[in-house]
């Protein structure tokens, strides 16, 4: 029996949408978001992660509008549950922020704290420390950017890939690199 067969995907991801709604301003917020993009959303094996804000394998089904896609793992999990729907805001802030800011560490960031957002204002927020350390580091910091991708590796895992992401969006990172190889005192005054 297949995924499609077992469980009516357009209803599960409708009643996951309710509950994110409901679970206050952001969450309503990223569902105002979803709705209004019309984003494609649906279950896909992922080995790596619990969700993704593009599947390669289906491209075509989601282009322009873009797609959130959780791990077909939480197929059978409860879409009131709030770790799931802050999931799915977590994947639309992606979507939100553009492929350049996306694929950031600061884009990464972002997103992990608009989930916890979600999980806060739904009265699930995690106190472990680890978590209350990575709301409160600043996405302009470079050296909370670095903390941030230590505290993402450790809680989502060895196989999660956020060391391969740049620090800033690519642009700005090549920026800050290209100065600092060729200008390591500042610029210079003539």
């Amino acid at each position: 029996m297949t995924l499609s067969e077992s469980i009516d995907e357009m209803a599960w991801f409708e009643q996951a949408l309710l509950a994110l709604e409901k679970s206050g301003p952001t969450g309503r917020a990223s569902a105002a978001f979803i709705r209004q993009r019309r984003v494609v959303l649906g279950f896909s094996c992922q080995s790596t992660t619990g969700a993704a804000w593009f599947d390669w394998r289906r491209w075509w089904l989601v282009w322009p509008r873009g797609g959130v896609f959780l791990n077909t793992d939480y197929a059978i999990g409860d879409p009131d549950d709030p770790r799931l729907y802050a999931l799915i805001a977590h994947e639309a802030e992606h979507l939100r922020q553009g492929v350049h800011e996306a694929l950031s560490v600061r884009g990464e960031l972002l997103a992990w704290q608009l989930h916890d957002d979600v999980l806060t204002e739904a009265s699930a927020a995690s106190s472990a420390p680890l978590w209350e350390e990575l709301r409160s580091l600043a996405p302009d910091s470079r050296a909370d950017l670095e903390r941030a991708r230590q505290i993402m590796r450790h809680l989502a895992g060895p196989r999660y890939r956020i060391h391969w992401l740049p620090l800033y969006p690519l642009g700005k990172e090549m920026a800050y690199r290209f100065r600092h190889i060729f200008c390591p005192n500042g610029p210079v005054n003539s």
